[in-house]
């Protein structure tokens, strides 16, 4: 066991300062692309669920206009516009929730970015 501990310095060494700093940097670099890539992702998908929505408003507004009052619209017609509606409502409701992930991996980001610049 002893000249296993007297073997010398090549035995153990320990990787400089500015190495080990720049491993760090690497790590939380490939975290900080994640994230971002994350919410661009998110962004983009939150954004085009929008369009669709303006899309669902737009045909129910329309057949609305182009249809007799309630009651007096034929089944296929009020099929539609309730179709329009639901749609709309559940893209919203996603929206919401994408927007919601958007700010937490804002915040993940945020918090990245505080360790990589030393600043709270």
């Amino acid at each position: 066991m002893a000249s296993i501990l007297t073997m010398g310095a090549r035995m153990f060494r320990t990787r400089s300062p500015e190495r080990d700093a720049n491993t760090d940097l690497d790590r939380f670099m490939t975290v900080r692309r994640s994230i971002a890539a994350a919410i661009e992702s998110a962004t983009r998908e939150r954004d085009g669920l929008q369009q669709r929505v303006d899309v669902y408003y737009a045909q129910a507004t329309s057949l609305l206009d182009n249809s007799p009052e309630f009651g007096e619209r034929n089944e296929d017609d009020e099929g539609a516009i309730r179709q329009a509606e639901e749609s709309a409502a559940a893209a919203t409701r996603r929206i919401r929730q994408i927007s919601e992930h958007i700010d937490q991996l804002d915040k993940m980001l945020s918090d990245v970015d505080e360790v990589l610049t030393g600043t709270p």
